[in-house]
């Protein structure tokens, strides 16, 4: 049996507290004066220009201590000011507070976690779920966490945790090419298909109401607190839909695949500097579209699992024909269509870009360097065989495209 070795990344896991009315107001009393030692560190700061962590520690370590503030409560509230500077933080809110190792500890046995508050060590009840016991139950082992409090008064606690994760065997995996898209959320190589189009209504629906309300900030007369936290209140239950969205999309796309697999995706950093357009709905969302989230949501999970996840050069993948290789715009007819104009190749556009990708990560380019466009019917199977692996599914193939000539382009 080979053994291998096991990486170790951080991750933050999000678990509900089950305070009594004592410990609920203790931890009021600790995010308040944990705020209250922020303001003034930020104050100190500010006046002496220092934002240096030890430098800014012996300016207000004392006056903290003198505050209330156990010693590691003022050390965090020191940290949390010297990672802002200048004009970023104007003042913080007694909504959170920062524990580390000693002033945090979990136990098990009984799924509690103890902290250290204003009025003394307190060990509160946690409501797990499934997903957070197996989390806790891998964890090798507990950093901190940020206490936080919601909207409606319930308290949570975010553990830093440090998971092992499996190093993915080598040789033999499945290379899986990803397109992501709007329309077409995520397109895998092996012809699963994600719609992208419940995120993107969601996404305009939030979009005009929040045209509505910001029509009446921009009123003097209507500017009310509760128009203000109607803002905040859509903006929050925005956010959350898309984590949710995409956490489910990419849970179900690792899920798909085996450790030793390689899920390969476009790398699309700086992509809305290179690209544009037309009409302020596009432009709304391909501003706010979340492709880096996305990525880096694929890359915890998928290590989790033993999968590696790499990042190709995304230019003309959804141009570049699979078969004989000539890439031309006019290859990509329409979002969804995608009709070779040297070959007559045919097939849905995601798929291609999705199977190019794939080919990229195997080391063989579908663009061939230096040629624009091969002789019309070649396989192009000299230069790069494609992975046998990658088959498109019939379920997405054209109903113009016969089978045989499926069969024929890709071997």
């Amino acid at each position: 049996m080979m053994c291998h070795t096991a990486l170790v990344q951080t991750l933050t896991l999000r678990c509900t507290l089950k305070p009594t009315p004592e410990q609920a107001a203790a931890l009021e009393a600790t995010a308040r004066r944990f705020a209250e030692g922020c303001n003034h560190a930020l104050r100190v700061a500010k006046e002496h220009g220092e934002f240096r962590r030890f430098k800014l520690h012996r300016l207000v370590y004392r006056d903290l201590r003198a505050m209330g503030l156990s010693a590691n409560l003022a050390v965090q509230a020191i940290a949390r000011v010297g990672r802002k500077k200048g004009s970023r933080a104007r003042f913080y809110q007694p909504t959170s507070c920062a524990f580390d190792q000693r002033t945090l500890s979990l136990r098990g046995e009984d799924e509690t976690v103890s902290l250290s508050t204003v009025r003394g060590r307190l060990r509160i009840p946690l409501k797990l779920g499934n997903y957070q016991r197996g989390l806790l139950a891998r964890a090798r082992g507990v950093q901190g966490g940020v206490l936080t409090q919601g909207p409606r008064g319930k308290w949570y606690i975010n553990l830093v945790l440090r998971i092992e994760t499996p190093t993915p065997p080598g040789g033999g995996g499945t290379i899986v090419g990803l397109d992501m898209g709007q329309k077409t959320l995520a397109m895998l190589s092996s012809g699963v298909r994600f719609s992208g189009g419940p995120l993107k209504g969601v996404r305009l629906r939030y979009l005009k109401k929040r045209a509505e309300v910001r029509s009446r900030l921009d009123r003097p007369s209507q500017r009310t607190r509760g128009v203000k936290r109607l803002w905040e209140r859509l903006t929050r239950r925005e956010a959350r839909f898309v984590s949710h969205a995409l956490h489910a999309l990419a849970k179900r796309i690792v899920d798909g695949l085996e450790p030793g697999d390689t899920l390969a995706v476009e790398d699309l950093t700086h992509l809305r500097g290179r690209t544009a357009r037309r009409g302020s709905t596009e432009r709304h969302l391909h501003h706010l579209w979340p492709y880096a989230k996305l990525r880096s949501l694929l890359g915890y999970k998928a290590a989790l699992r033993g999968v590696r996840v790499v990042a190709v050069d995304p230019r003309h993948t959804s141009q570049g024909c699979p078969r004989c290789g000539h890439t031309a715009r006019e290859n990509r007819r329409s979002q969804a269509l995608f009709r070779c104009t040297a070959c007559g190749f045919q097939h849905n556009a995601g798929w291609v870009a999705a199977y190019n990708v794939a080919l990229r990560a195997r080391g063989c380019s579908p663009v061939p360097q230096g040629i624009v466009a091969r002789r019309a019917g070649s396989t192009g199977e000299g230069r790069c065989k494609p992975a046998r692996i990658l088959r498109v599914s019939s379920v997405h193939r054209l109903l113009s495209e016969s089978p045989n000539q499926n069969a024929l382009a890709f071997g």
